[in-house]
Parts: structure tokens; C-alpha cells; sequence
């Protein structure tokens, strides 16, 4: 049986945002070997202890092992497997999204993302 999935879109997942400059930011998204979907929870990377700019998919083993990192999702499918994409759309503070719209890790639940999407001032409902 094939399915098939209507194309997502930041619509779908953003409730509400305070503005678009305030809310979004262009921030790097690191390759990958998948291409990252509308809606995916990503998080600041880190190596030897400080921010290197990009962001990765959020997992509960990156989550457990920074305490002061950034979250962000992402707004529009962005293909990174070949490279670095430097300019993704991210909504990164001040809103608040569906719950149930986003692209979440098998390790982590709404109610995680939720929990950490607050601390960027983005509520979960």
C-alpha cells in the first residue's frame, strides 16, 4: 500500500511567533545523512566544551551532555548531506508551536522538547 504525506510547511507546526525578525534566525546546520524535515528540534553543537556555531539534531544524549546549549527548529527542509548549510531558517525564540508538528528524535517526547524549547522562550502546546 503506498502512502502518501502532504509537503510540510512552518505553517503547520508555528502557532504563533512574536515577529519573524525577532523570532527566526539563519544559523549553520551541520551535514548530516539525512536531509533535516520542516519541524526538526535541533541543538547547538559543541566541541571541547564551547558552541561551534552549528546545530545538529537534538538527541537525549546531546541534551544530558550540555546544559547551557540552544534550541532551535527548523523551518524548511534543508538538505545538508552533502555540506554545511550556512543560511537555515530556524525559529529559534519568542512563540509558540504544535507539539505534535515536530520532528523529534526516537530518544526524546513532546514533553522534553517542551521543557526545552521553553528555555528559549518558545512555548509547546
Amino acid at each position: 500500500m503506498t502512502i502518501y504525506h502532504a509537503p510540510k510547511f512552518a505553517s503547520n507546526f508555528v502557532l504563533h511567533e512574536v515577529h519573524p525578525q525577532l523570532s527566526r534566525d539563519e544559523k549553520t546546520l551541520k551535514q548530516d545523512a539525512t536531509v533535516y524535515a520542516v519541524g526538526t528540534l535541533v541543538i547547538s553543537e559543541f566541541a571541547t566544551g564551547a558552541k561551534t556555531g552549528k546545530y545538529v539534531r537534538a538527541t537525549q544524549t546531546l541534551v544530558d551532555a550540555e546544559a547551557t546549549a540552544d534550541f532551535a527548529i527548523v523551518l524548511e527542509d534543508t538538505d545538508a548531506t552533502a555540506a554545511d548549510v550556512t543560511d537555515a531558517a530556524l525559529f529559534a525564540r519568542l512563540g509558540v508551536v504544535k507539539g505534535n508538528s515536530l520532528v523529534l528524535d526516537n530518544s526524546i517526547t513532546v514533553p522534553e522538547a517542551a521543557a526545552l524549547l521553553i528555555k528559549q522562550n518558545v512555548a509547546v502546546k
